[in-house]
């Protein structure tokens, strides 16, 4: 486990809601973090060990079972910020935990998550070994909670599991849990899972859209693979941001208005982290340039007023600053490079028949 991890501050800020309403201090919360306590947002140094010590803080001061519960409905599908749209947009709930595990980085878990096909359902184990024990019992319920909660969105409907298993000790207040899941729950179990059905799993989501679906994919591959040169969590909130974004063009003004930053905050930030926010915004648009230029007959007028620019001209001289290309010739490259296997496959097709002429 990489406890030195970036996170963004999604996890202790909700932490910190939560253990508010337990009458709960930020400084108690935040003590021997690091983090500062005045000003989460405007921190730059979140690693995975701080969110897991305010975690155990939580714990010390607030040591009662069913916290990790409440703090489960802090999550929604927004939460997930890309990954949660291509959740939304797929055909079932089956399909959307693929989607999940598949783009597992932009997660917000710590526990790792195990698939495991069984007859009546699928079981989704929460591996609470890379833990410490103080802080297993929270992490496992937030998990648990957290995914009933984006379940229930995703069919928008409540969602019952079939069961809950729990390593939980049995004295343990089964009544909590069952009233929290409505379904059986069985505790001092041999692992952390929740059952879902196979009738849930092959349900219809209300938003299904297989185009949407296949974009969001596709943006979160490319997402997965920006992530792994941006490791400051700034940087890569502000570059999931953008490539949620994708289309719309959202500046630098209306991402520090959501972050609650002021714009020469953020642009100060970034800089800091080696990550200006033009290279992030370029990065997004090259990228759905390329996109829109290989996978669509849309033309370059189009295709500029989709990436934000007032006129063709501008977009192309951007397009060949960041490639060395022109629009037009990168396109034609892109058809050739794509027709020429297909050549190669006629060509064998014909020898084939030419053999047994």
């Amino acid at each position: 486990m990489n406890w030195r991890q970036k996170r963004d501050g999604t996890n202790v800020r909700y932490l910190l809601k939560v253990a508010s309403e337990y009458g709960l201090a930020p400084a108690e919360c935040l003590e021997n973090t690091g983090l500062p306590e005045g000003d989460l947002e405007n921190c730059t140094t979140l690693e995975l060990w701080q969110e897991l010590a305010v975690i155990r803080n939580v714990v010390a001061h607030h040591p009662h079972p069913g916290t990790g519960l409440r703090l489960g409905l802090c999550y929604h599908l927004t939460s997930l910020g890309l990954l949660g749209y291509a959740m939304l947009s797929s055909r079932t709930l089956g399909e959307a935990i693929k989607v999940c595990d598949q783009f597992r980085p932009l997660s917000l878990s710590i526990c790792p998550v195990i698939l495991e096909k069984e007859t009546s359902g699928l079981l989704m184990h929460l591996d609470d070994s890379v833990l410490p024990p103080d802080a297993r019992c929270l992490v496992v319920e937030r998990g648990l909670a957290a995914w009933t909660n984006l379940f229930g969105e995703l069919l928008q409907r409540r969602y019952l599991p079939l069961r809950i298993d729990l390593k939980v000790p049995e004295a343990t207040d089964e009544e909590l849990y069952r009233n929290h899941f409505g379904c059986p729950v069985v505790l001092g179990a041999s692992s952390n899972s929740m059952l879902i059905s196979w009738n849930d799993l092959n349900s219809a989501l209300p938003l299904a859209n297989t185009t949407t679906q296949q974009t969001c994919a596709n943006l979160c591959q490319r997402l997965c693979e920006s992530l792994d040169d941006v490791r400051t969590p700034l940087a890569r909130q502000v570059l999931q941001m953008l490539m949620g974004q994708s289309g719309q063009h959202s500046g630098a003004r209306q991402i520090a208005g959501w972050l609650n930053l002021s714009e020469r905050t953020l642009h100060r930030r970034l800089a800091e982290e080696g990550f200006p926010f033009r290279s992030l915004d370029e990065r997004v648009r090259r990228d759905l340039a390329e996109q829109l230029l290989g996978n669509s007959a849309l033309g370059l007028e189009s295709i500029a007023l989709q990436l934000g620019y007032a006129e063709a001209a501008s977009f192309s001289r951007a397009f060949k600053r960041w490639t060395g290309l022109s629009p037009k010739l990168w396109r034609h490259q892109r058809a050739f490079r794509e027709v020429d296997p297909l050549v190669d496959a006629l060509t064998a097709v014909r020898q084939k028949v030419v053999e047994h002429a």
